[in-house]
């Protein structure tokens, strides 16, 4: 049976593709290459990608715009989560401040993934930096919930290897959320705070040893449809799967770029899949399209308005 999506190429290649957000009110999806700390807007309507840099930055593991002000987003830069300004057109960003940071103690570590929840909470994980050693072999990560009123970042959960996708389902109040290095999915009950509680293996994703010697794929960034699947992108593995609430694998996308690091819902219904990769690689040289953002059509599935980050109640100094 053949396929029935469509995989489009959208240039330009990324060091590391990471942590797309469709925006609703601009048309856009947003995204970074985390590696080298650039941020991207790709204007649906114009069909045109425009890239900045951040004066003061090294990196940018996600991007997520601030609620009802205009031109703001939060990103991590190593142990920071900063507010920075950006037009989305100009090649420079520049930082607003800096929300918090995980502080002296915990220097070895930077910022991997993040996301708001529906209410506008910021949720964001941890790794080890690679310049002090693997994070595939050092569980030295933990899972944070920003705390605007405080400025504090709230641990939700430590002993992570590589902190990535996170995903809600609104109907049964339900977390769900990858650590690369364990190579497994986690889903957590929600309580009124905003704590994640009760946290369980939900899906091992753990695939044998390929042939050569070759590391199997690992599960990446994450989204989730209405229907409550979960959209996982498989780092090495050239594709992304569709779990359903019932632990079936529906689907596996396949994409022409191996290193596939995540996925989120966006287009004017929000029915098209955009997928970010990677050409910085820690394996074998990259011959595909790596690091070109794909978008997929015709999946039949359709996601939910991604959430910007509530900062109504900052903490200010």
């Amino acid at each position: 049976m053949a396929e029935s999506y469509k995989v489009e190429t959208i240039p330009p290649y990324t060091e590391l593709g990471e942590g797309p957000h469709w925006d609703i009110a601009s048309q856009s999806l947003y995204y970074v290459s985390l590696s080298n700390g650039l941020i991207y807007r790709l204007d649906y309507k114009e069909n045109k990608v425009y890239c900045a840099s951040i004066d003061g930055t090294k990196q940018a593991s996600f991007i997520i715009p601030v609620k009802g002000q205009r031109e703001c987003f939060v990103i991590g830069d190593g142990g920071r989560l900063l507010m920075i300004r950006w037009d989305g057109l100009s090649k420079k960003a520049s930082i607003v401040k800096e929300l918090a940071n995980t502080g002296p103690k915990d220097t070895q570590n930077r910022f991997n993934d993040g996301k708001a929840d529906p209410w506008g909470r910021l949720y964001a994980g941890t790794m080890m930096h690679e310049s002090f050693g693997s994070p595939f072999e050092n569980a030295t990560g933990s899972l944070y919930r920003f705390c605007p009123s405080s400025g504090k970042l709230v641990e939700q959960d430590r002993n992570i290897y590589i902190s990535n996708g996170l995903a809600w389902n609104r109907q049964t109040n339900k977390f769900y959320y990858v650590d690369s290095g364990a190579n497994n999915i986690k889903e957590y009950d929600i309580d009124l705070d905003g704590n994640l509680v009760n946290g369980t293996i939900w899906y091992d994703l753990k695939e044998p040893q390929k042939p050569g010697n070759v590391p199997a794929g690992f599960g990446d960034g994450m989204t989730i449809d209405t229907e409550g699947n979960l959209f996982v992108a498989i780092f090495n593995g050239y594709k992304v799967l569709k779990i359903s609430p019932q632990k079936k694998v529906l689907q596996e996308i396949k994409i022409p770029a191996q290193q596939v690091t995540s996925v989120a819902f966006g287009g004017p219904k929000l029915d098209e899949l955009f997928v970010t990769t990677a050409s910085l690689t820690f394996t074998t040289p990259q011959k595909d399209p790596a690091g070109a953002t794909f978008k997929v059509t015709g999946l039949g599935a359709k996601g939910y308005p991604m959430d910007e980050i509530d900062l109504s109640k900052v903490k200010t100094p």
